[in-house]
């Protein structure tokens, strides 16, 4: 049997062809690949112009099994934990000169416990780690902890921690990945370390 539509009909139709087809799943105007300073400032200012954008950011373990969280170099093994060890050695001189401006301290007690500067500077990271992701969440960036595959112009394919690979598509890619430090094959490399693991040692 032939029907025809009404006029308010047709317009439904209309309507729901126009609004109410979902969107494509898992494409974005941006995607970024990379969760340092320069790509998490990259994802934020493109979600307050309004797109939508994914960051994508993975760490892979370094010879000594050591990964860190969100922030990128600079945050985890780099700036800001050297620049709390400085501190705290330079706080050991600090207090033997305080003597001479009154206060009552024993320099030849002064110690320190290594483990818990460690575990202190890392707990201080660890937060920072937590108020990037706080971020990203703020401005409706979509965050994936995931290792990035760019397969051509507007694909991604990102692979979880257990394996499982998902395709992104997106109108543009920024690549933001940094670098990390290259051990070169020469005899006795094994006993050298570097700054991605520096940072964790513990006594």
């Amino acid at each position: 049997m032939l029907r025809c539509l009404t006029t308010s009909a047709r317009r439904h139709c209309h309507f729901k062809r126009a609004f109410c087809t979902p969107p494509k799943p898992n494409h974005y105007d941006l995607f970024v690949v990379g969760g340092g300073s320069g790509g998490l400032a990259c994802a934020k200012e493109a979600a307050v112009l309004g797109k939508k954008v994914a960051l994508c950011d993975f760490v892979k373990p370094s010879p000594q099994n050591t990964t860190w969280g969100l922030g990128g170099t600079c945050v985890n093994v780099g700036c800001i934990p050297k620049k709390l060890q400085h501190h705290a050695g330079f706080l050991k001189e600090a207090m033997k000169e305080a003597k001479s401006y009154g206060w009552k301290i024993e320099p030849d007690s002064i110690g320190l416990d290594w483990n818990a500067l460690i575990m202190n500077i890392q707990m201080h990271i660890k937060s920072l780690n937590f108020g990037y992701k706080g971020q990203l969440l703020s401005n409706d960036v979509t965050y994936l902890n995931q290792l990035a595959f760019i397969t051509d112009n507007n694909t991604i394919t990102t692979k979880n921690k257990k394996g499982v690979e998902t395709t992104h598509t997106a109108d543009n890619i920024v690549i933001a990945v940094g670098g990390r430090p290259h051990l070169p094959t020469i005899p006795g490399i094994e006993h050298a370390i570097t700054s991605d693991d520096f940072f964790f040692i513990r006594s």
